[in-house]
């Protein structure tokens, strides 16, 4: 007998389901478009996290060719910085953010200087104590700018 269509189809679904990427409830075993809807989203957001996990993986390369080591993060910026870094890494892989006050953010100045720093800074959040509110916009994203120069609370 021949491998068919409904063989292939079969098997994806099937093995799909054991590694956890879709549902039965996805879809009715006699509705072709709703199997190939639940196929395509789950081929979706496995780019998506293959894509984020390659960003993460940048990230960690461009901070080892401008550093050599991670412990040297921490020797030159301290340890806050390195589990700052950490945080950052975990926000790419988990497509949100982490939240800096600018203090810490001026901690990880050296990020700046790394080739891909917009889109690592896109990943940061600006936490602001009440007094700060006018020097600072709350999120980059929302003001639409990037950090740049310092970020000192003294800098105006």
């Amino acid at each position: 007998m021949a491998y068919s269509c409904t063989d292939l189809v079969d098997n994806v679904l099937d093995d799909m389901l054991v590694r956890g990427w879709i549902q039965s409830t996805q879809y009715s075993p006699e509705d072709p478009q709703a199997q190939g809807k639940a196929v395509l989203t789950a081929i979706g957001d496995a780019d998506r996290a293959l894509c984020r996990a390659a960003d993460a993986q940048q990230l960690h390369v461009e901070l080892l060719d401008s550093v050599e080591t991670l412990a040297a993060i921490a020797d030159q910026h301290g340890a806050l910085a390195l589990a700052n870094i950490v945080y950052w890494q975990m926000a790419i892989l988990n497509d949100t953010y982490i939240e800096l006050s600018p203090d810490e953010a001026e901690l990880l100045w050296f990020v700046r200087n790394l080739p891909s720093t917009d889109r690592w800074w896109a990943r940061v959040q600006l936490t602001i104590p009440p007094s700060a509110e006018n020097r600072f916009p709350r999120d980059f994203h929302a003001a639409g700018e990037r950090p740049s120069g310092s970020l000192r609370a003294a800098d105006g």
